[in-house]
């Protein structure tokens, strides 16, 4: 007679995190830091642009724990090189200054979050778990800085939005989010051809060809409205930006407008 014996539980694969830093001392200390989680796996840290990209092609890690500048390439500009590779990865960034139009880039290019290389050693695990959750990390003196410049920004003269109809003021926001015109029309109660037909002359009038142009430009001129940093709902108001600009990241893939696939 076999006996029914306690199966023991299914443990979860680790989290593959690849460190790429240029100052050796950070990049160790990121790795010894981090290298006892017992959910993590870190090959060996990296210090080029070019050996991050061959470690991603290695390992296709989940999360890349990155610089902002390395001696062959921008921070930047890799991160975006990195997530048209593996739109599913996840990107940090470690700064060696509160720069708020870092910030601003880093959000632009994909990344969830951008933390100071001054944190104190016992928040980065848990940062690095809310970055694999898909949720965005920024250092509070990166926000601070960033309200700061957000508020200037908003001081300045803009360029005067196009007229949009309230039906278009309905549709940007959830366009913004990732929404397909099939969710968008759910949410609005309208067809999948009516959205079409709405995203068609919305293209239009703000002379753009893909969705993840007026995705932009929405977030953009949303940034632009945010009040002065001494008002109270400022932080929050940044912080849903910050959002948005990570659930849009997924539109950036998109054909235009001529290509086979219609934009709308």
């Amino acid at each position: 007679m076999l006996l029914d014996m306690p199966t023991r539980p299914s443990r979860r694969a680790p989290h593959t995190i690849v460190i790429a830093e240029r100052e050796l001392p950070t990049r160790l200390g990121l790795h010894a830091i981090l290298t006892h989680q017992p959910d993590l796996h870190l090959p060996p840290p990296v210090s080029t642009a070019a050996e991050l990209l061959a470690a991603a092609d290695r390992y296709h890690p989940d999360a890349v724990l990155m610089g902002t500048w390395f001696s062959d390439g921008n921070g930047i500009d890799l991160c975006r090189t990195l997530l048209s590779r593996y739109p599913n990865m996840r990107v940090l960034f470690v700064a060696d200054t509160a720069n708020a139009q870092l910030l601003m880039h880093a959000v632009q290019a994909g990344a969830l979050g951008c933390i100071l290389k001054t944190i104190p050693p016992a928040q980065v695990p848990g940062i690095v778990a809310q970055t694999l959750a898909g949720e965005p990390s920024f250092d509070h003196a990166l926000m601070s800085t960033a309200l700061k410049w957000i508020g200037r920004q908003a001081e300045s003269p803009q360029e005067p939005a196009p007229h949009l109809s309230p039906r278009h003021q309905q549709i940007l926001p959830l366009l913004s989010e990732g929404l397909t015109n099939k969710e968008i029309g759910r949410q609005l109660n309208l067809s999948e051809k009516t959205v079409k037909n709405y995203l068609a002359d919305l293209f239009d009038r703000l002379h753009m060809t893909r969705r993840s142009q007026v995705a932009a430009w929405f977030i953009n001129h949303t940034v632009q409205q945010i009040p002065s940093p001494d008002t109270s709902m400022t932080a929050e108001m940044v912080w849903e930006w910050t959002r948005t600009r990570t659930r849009s990241r997924s539109l950036i893939q998109e054909e235009p407008l001529h290509a086979h696939h219609s934009a709308y």
